[in-house]
């Protein structure tokens, strides 16, 4: 009888993915929609994290940094849950959290490469000198504003992450120059402590 009852395990398959690039099959305009990036912008983005992103193993099953680094704007261009990307992409969702972790953490380490504040003065003045010739406004360093990011609700401080719209999200402040590059870009936690967050670090820069 109790041999009868000791049903052996059944183990899932495991499914080994192809080393060919699947981006190959998609056009610019369906790479857009998905990823929010065209094929060269996201060679770009392999080509600056891809020694961060490069598995150490000769191993076939190993991700290469291109599927890092697709799964991860995947991720941030739809929002979606990390087993909705896995189910869709073809991955294990382990797989997509580890990925879109990597990515991240890859790319902060090299955001300030790209997202700087005009230090000296003769990069103040080409800034104010693109913003007049653009606007005739003199005297412009950036422009900013500021938006709301959707995020899953956390599970600590959940009502802290609520904003006026109903949704969950985080508060994002940005500043760009007249050519629409980034020069400072801010993300408080919670919403309640944005505003002292945002203005702070600002005042700070502007002041020096």
């Amino acid at each position: 009888m109790a041999a009868l009852l000791m049903i052996p395990r059944q183990r899932k398959e495991r499914i080994f993915r192809g080393m060919v690039s699947h981006l190959n099959n998609l056009t610019d305009n369906e790479m857009m929609i998905r990823y929010r990036f065209g094929r060269d912008s996201i060679a770009y983005i392999c080509n600056i994290v891809g020694d961060k992103l490069r598995r150490s193993t000769a191993k076939d099953t190993a991700l290469t940094v291109e599927q890092q680094v697709c799964i991860a704007l995947r991720c941030y261009a739809s929002g979606s849950f990390l087993q909705v990307i896995g189910d869709t992409m073809g991955y294990d969702k382990a797989t997509v959290s580890r990925a879109v972790n990597d990515v991240t953490n890859a790319l902060l380490d090299v955001k300030d490469n790209f997202i700087q504040w005009p230090k000296d003065i003769n990069s103040k003045n080409r800034m104010k000198c693109g913003f007049h010739r653009q606007m005739n406004f003199p005297n412009v360093l950036g422009c900013i504003d500021c938006t709301h990011i959707k995020i899953q609700g956390p599970s600590e401080d959940e009502a802290a992450f609520v904003n006026r719209k109903g949704f969950h999200s985080v508060n994002m402040q940005a500043v760009c120059d007249y050519e629409g590059t980034y020069l400072i870009c801010l993300y408080p936690l919670r919403l309640f402590i944005c505003l002292p967050l945002l203005l702070s670090p600002l005042k700070f820069l502007v002041s020096k």
